[in-house]
């Protein structure tokens, strides 16, 4: 029983859980039987078929991510359901954690195909081939992005001892192997961002969100990335505070410089996400305690690959990126530092001009 679930929970790996969500259960069915199904986040239903039907029995895990739970998913049957398939379930949760939040981060650092499919050019011959180059990169991600997030998904379970625990020296390496998937990932989105900001392939999509939660989210991904460091983040941002922009890419903005500041922040250090709200504005500020940047070279750090004066401190594509999704809501970036004392990166958003 255990060889056949074993076997059966690598198919998971192949799921892409933004385009074909249903997957899960269909594995999930080959798995354990059970007549309904659901996944519930924030005490939302966000996947599942049949699950208000009456049957007499049913189990349930937590979804987590680093031990803390983000959502559940529950399985209902007329029959009782065996320790065995009990014990199954919960390495099955522990792996669709993984897929769920592996979704989370391709969502924040990539806008993906839909994002290139709402491009507008200015004439059919632009379009034409803007959209045989963005075709080329969607497949190019897809293709990339399959095997590393596998790769972050198997090392999480590892981590977790879902499959046998593991001694300190191997929790390590196994550490270093997501941290890298997580970073070769980071790269790879940005690569394919920034050609779809050169082909004006971007469009806002607005709406009306909590931006503490948004930030949350950002952070809970992050997590692993920061706790490697010891680094602390913080958070003052009022619980109650709404934005109108585009919910994803302001994702994607906080993602790039809350990273970039863990980068460059030293073991032990401190990173603060602030925001308030004026008349006119929305600030959101990313403080830390890192490296720091000297004067002379805060106007090129918004440029591509800038090297700033040493090996430690260079600018990859997350900083252009960043400024480009803060133009598109017609807002502002300005970045404030003091060597050996930290960087400030404050946005600047105006209200209601989107």
């Amino acid at each position: 029983m255990y060889k056949n679930a074993l076997e059966n929970i690598s198919k998971f790996f192949q799921i892409d859980v933004r385009e074909t969500p249903e997957e899960i259960f269909n594995v999930l069915k080959d798995i354990i039987n059970f007549s309904s199904a659901g996944i519930y986040l924030a005490d939302k239903e966000v996947y599942g078929f049949n699950v208000k039907n009456q049957a007499k029995y049913n189990i349930s895990e937590d979804l987590k991510f680093k031990n803390s739970a983000f959502g559940k998913i529950i399985l209902t049957r007329h029959e009782k359901f065996t320790p065995d398939e009990k014990l199954i379930f919960n390495a099955c949760a522990a792996v669709i954690s993984n897929l769920i939040k592996d979704a989370e981060l391709s969502k924040i650092i990539t806008l993906q195909l839909k994002t290139l499919q709402e491009g507008i050019y200015e004439t059919n011959k632009a379009y034409k081939s803007a959209k045989n180059q963005n075709d080329f990169f969607s497949n190019f991600s897809h293709e990339l992005r399959t095997p590393i997030n596998a790769v972050i998904s198997s090392s999480e379970l590892l981590a977790e001892g879902i499959f046998g625990k593991l001694n300190e020296k191997q929790k390590e390496y196994v550490n270093d192997i997501r941290i890298s998937s997580l970073t070769l990932l980071g790269m790879i989105n940005d690569i394919l961002d920034m050609a779809k900001l050169e082909n004006a392939a971007l469009k806002l999509n607005p709406t009306t969100f909590i931006l503490n939660q948004n930030i949350e989210e950002v952070c809970n991904i992050l997590k692993p990335l920061a706790d490697k460091k010891n680094i602390i983040i913080s958070k003052k941002i009022p619980k109650t505070l709404k934005i109108t922009a585009d919910y994803t890419k302001i994702q994607q903005i906080l993602f790039n410089l809350i990273n970039n500041a863990i980068k460059y922040t030293p073991a032990n250090g401190k990173i603060e996400v602030s925001a308030k709200k004026t008349e006119d504005y929305i600030y959101i500020a990313v403080k830390d305690n890192g490296i720091g940047i000297e004067k002379k070279h805060l106007k090129k750090i918004f440029q591509k690959f800038v090297q700033l004066g040493n090996e430690k401190n260079s600018n990859g594509l997350g900083l252009t990126i960043t400024k480009e999704l803060v133009k598109l809501h017609k807002g502002r970036i300005f970045a404030e530092s003091t060597p050996s004392k930290g960087s400030t990166f404050t946005i600047q958003l105006n209200l209601g001009h989107l």
